[in-house]
């Protein structure tokens, strides 16, 4: 049975009456009284007597009054413990992220988890997926965020985060050049990248245009970076076209200092591209409480950091 009807129909009956408990519950006596209606027709059973504004408990409600109470009640000390429990709480996070997680990501999964737990504290390290997986093997960090896992046999590795990446060029650089009206038009343009395995340019390509994947590949980039916070300062400057994280940029899409490569964000849904990040973490290595809590918040919240793929 429902636990809130449990709930209101002990409250009715310490409260006295319905108006008092509806004072208390905060809510309507037209629904606390719909509540004890429905809890008789699920029991199939008569707990009151009703004279008037009094209510009055038959042999049926006592009882259950008295089987009810006390299971409330350690019910609700029992979440009043595990709530304070997890005030008290104390231990250390330590991750291993890409700089842009950490500036566009963790702070808010951060903010979350403290506020069920305030004494746990947090290590960031700032690294690649390469160095953040050599962390991971010498227990220097617990979790890792990262864009591809190279050795599943040890990690194991579960998708929390996906994001577009709209390729952009700034307001200055489109005083000086023309707009491109093709995807082949970008060959002619200077290319601010993310350096080898990671070019959001050749993912582009592949995705939009695969015949010309070879050709993408051997372009020059004007500039390469590992770095998100630094590839978009470059795109800011008027120096190319790049690949940035929706979220990142948003502020400036909305005045317009950068602006979508083909037009309006919308034109272009069919063309983005999405980097996806997996949180890591040893198969064989035994998480503590925190860390496992941590994880489950990642997992809780991954919905609204996971936008469907077009």
């Amino acid at each position: 049975m429902d636990f809130n009807k449990a709930r209101t129909f002990i409250c009715v009956v310490d409260s006295g009456g319905v108006t008092l408990a509806a004072n208390r519950l905060l809510r309507t006596q037209q629904a606390i009284s719909l509540q004890l209606q429905q809890l008789e027709k699920e029991l199939e059973l008569n707990l009151f007597h009703r004279q008037g504004p009094k209510i009055l408990l038959t042999s049926d409600g006592e009882r259950l009054y008295q089987l009810f109470k006390p299971q409330l009640l350690a019910m609700e000390n029992a979440v009043l413990d595990l709530k304070s429990s997890k005030q008290k709480t104390k231990g250390l996070i330590r991750v291993g992220a890409w700089m842009e997680q950490a500036v566009n990501y963790l702070p808010e999964m951060i903010r979350l988890f403290k506020q069920q737990y305030p004494f746990v504290e947090f290590e960031l390290v700032i690294a690649e997926d390469v160095e953040i997986e050599r962390l991971l093997k010498s227990n220097a960090i617990d979790i890792g965020l990262q864009v591809y896992c190279q050795d599943k046999k040890i990690f194991k590795c579960e998708p929390i985060y996906r994001q577009p990446l709209l390729p952009v060029v700034s307001r200055g650089y489109l005083k000086k050049h023309q707009a491109p009206k093709e995807i082949i038009d970008t060959f002619d343009m200077p290319l601010l990248d993310y350096s080898n395995e990671y070019s959001a340019y050749n993912h582009w390509i592949k995705k939009n245009a695969r015949d010309w994947l070879p050709q993408a590949q051997k372009k020059v980039r004007a500039i390469t970076t590992s770095n998100n916070v630094v590839l978009k300062q470059l795109v800011l400057q008027g120096l190319g076209f790049g690949f940035l994280h929706q979220e990142s940029i948003q502020a400036e899409l909305d005045v317009g200092e950068l602006t979508p490569l083909f037009g309006s964000q919308k034109s272009q849904e069919n063309q983005n591209i999405f980097v996806e990040l997996e949180v890591l973490y040893k198969r064989k290595h035994a998480l503590g409480f925190v860390h496992q809590e941590f994880i489950a918040l990642l997992h809780e919240n991954k919905a609204s950091w996971m936008p469907p793929c077009l």
